[in-house]
């Protein structure tokens, strides 16, 4: 028992230093800690808890509605409000609140702005539904704004008739998936920087998703120390008549292979899948011009509207490590539904300082723990296999041609083997961790990243070498 735990504290701070080295270095994003990051995302999207689902709703203006209604991006202020006020005018099927993911910050000879404004109006004083507009920020002030006139919107008792809010998220520098999700944004005079501003007097706007959980929730998010770090859900709804935007990728059951990683299904030769759907149901605003008030109360009833664009030629793109390549829009709507699902205990994109937080160092520890547990059942098999071969008198067979060819290959399967169980099983600790603690993937697989990389270069057994004057024998090493 002693050596084992020996041998687990070495094992141990070989892992920690080498993410402590790795970070000096400037490899905390490196390529293998996203290329098993986005592996385990799809696992880690099955688990998610689907109770929040089917509070929001993506509605699109897309290529389809605008084929239909013989028009081009953008549409009129007039078109935007009559859209608009038709997602709210049942007052059976009111919905919880709207948010409109399109700035209007340009300005553009369009006469029809008053409807628009009187639009925005009515569905926040009229029909009492929250409104939130998307804002630009401004390097200049660090506040959000429109076009000047539409900023100035009010109504006749001078109550705002939305609230401005920030849509900024930034894509991964290393792979471009969007990983975190900024709850609030200042500037510091170099440039945005995510989370509460050290002073209060620094102007600071809050994104979309964290408006949206405060203002019509009424959740206590807290101070925020650290982005929310995305879980991506993995098992969008099975909807009957998908629109067009969506033929491309498969809804409703997922299957398990979707949990296999990319390179393990290369390797077992799994067919390639259409990609994963989008979390949320979704709506061409084609459809909703084609859906009688029943029907479209299914989809806004109760529920956050979040009415987007994907249109061909529109860059309000991210990627998802679960879904591709998708429009902005689905960001919040992912981003809202952790704060909803979580509540005020929203997973954390925490990074490693020294020294590390109680729960990552926990979740870091069990981490290292299950792949050293494979490190020392492959171990022990193969001193045991190693005294079997003593006692048969193989020898001379060690260092013959046939022994070496039969030899070398074996290894590389004894290794092949050792690492994918040993990755498999960080896999589905990390699934528990995001259970239990509020951590994000990327901070403990670059922990795990770094322990299979130095279990691979066998730094642990050179270490034990050099403090320990010996090694196991039997290891084959």
């Amino acid at each position: 028992m002693f050596r084992f735990l020996r041998t687990f504290l070495l094992f141990a701070i070989v892992s920690f230093s080498m993410l402590w080295l790795g970070d000096r270095l400037s490899t905390q994003g490196m390529v293998l800690t996203r290329y098993m990051a986005t592996g385990q995302a799809p696992l880690i999207g099955l688990f998610y808890p689907n109770d929040q689902r089917d509070a929001i709703t993506v509605v699109m203006y897309d290529d389809e509605f605008l084929k239909d209604a013989n028009s081009a991006w953008p549409i009129s202020y007039s078109d935007h409000a009559g859209w608009l006020l038709r997602l709210t005018e049942d007052p059976d099927a009111r919905p919880r609140a709207l948010f409109l993911d399109i700035t209007f910050g340009q300005q553009r000879d369009d006469p029809s702005l008053p409807e628009l404004q009187e639009a925005l109006c009515t569905i926040r004083h009229e029909r009492g539904i929250p409104v939130f507009l998307a804002g630009l920020h401004s390097r200049e002030d660090g506040r959000l704004h429109l076009r000047k006139d539409l900023e100035q919107t009010v109504a006749p008792d001078g109550a705002s008739c939305f609230e401005l809010v920030g849509v900024r998220h930034t894509p991964d520098s290393v792979d471009n998936m969007t990983w975190n999700y900024p709850l609030t944004t200042y500037a510091n005079g170099q440039g945005w920087v995510s989370g509460t501003p050290p002073s209060p007097d620094m102007p600071a706007f809050r994104s979309a998703a964290m408006a949206m959980a405060q203002d019509v929730e009424g959740i206590d998010l807290g101070e925020e120390t650290s982005p929310l770090a995305l879980i991506w859900g993995a098992t969008p709804p099975t909807i009957e008549h998908p629109p067009q935007l969506l033929r491309y990728c498969h809804g409703g059951k997922v299957e398990w292979t979707r949990a296999v990683p990319h390179v393990l299904r290369q390797v077992f030769g799994i067919s390639e899948q259409k990609p994963i759907c989008p979390y949320h149901p979704t709506l061409s605003m084609a459809q909703v011009a084609s859906m009688d008030d029943a029907s479209f109360g299914e989809y806004a009833r109760n529920r956050y509207l979040i009415v987007g664009a994907a249109v061909e030629g529109y860059n309000d793109m991210a990627r998802s490590p679960v879904h591709g390549l998708i429009p902005g829009p689905y960001v919040h709507a992912m981003a809202l539904d952790n704060l909803l699902a979580f509540k005020g205990e929203y997973k954390q994109n925490s990074e490693w300082d020294i020294p590390p937080s109680s729960e990552l160092f926990i979740s870091g520890l069990a981490a290292i723990f299950a792949v050293f547990v494979v490190h020392e059942a492959f171990a022990a098999l193969r001193q045991r296999l190693f005294r079997r071969k003593h006692r048969q008198h193989w020898y001379g067979r060690d260092t013959s041609l046939g022994w070496r060819l039969l030899n070398a290959p074996a290894r590389v399967v004894v290794w092949l083997t050792r690492t994918a169980a040993q990755t498999v099983l960080a896999m589905i600790l990390i699934v528990l961790l995001q259970m239990w603690f509020r951590i994000g993937m990327l901070p403990v697989i670059e922990l795990v990243g770094m322990t299979i990389l130095a279990e691979g270069l066998n730094y642990t057994e050179k270490l034990r070498t050099f403090f320990m004057g010996k090694t196991r024998r039997g290891t084959w090493e």
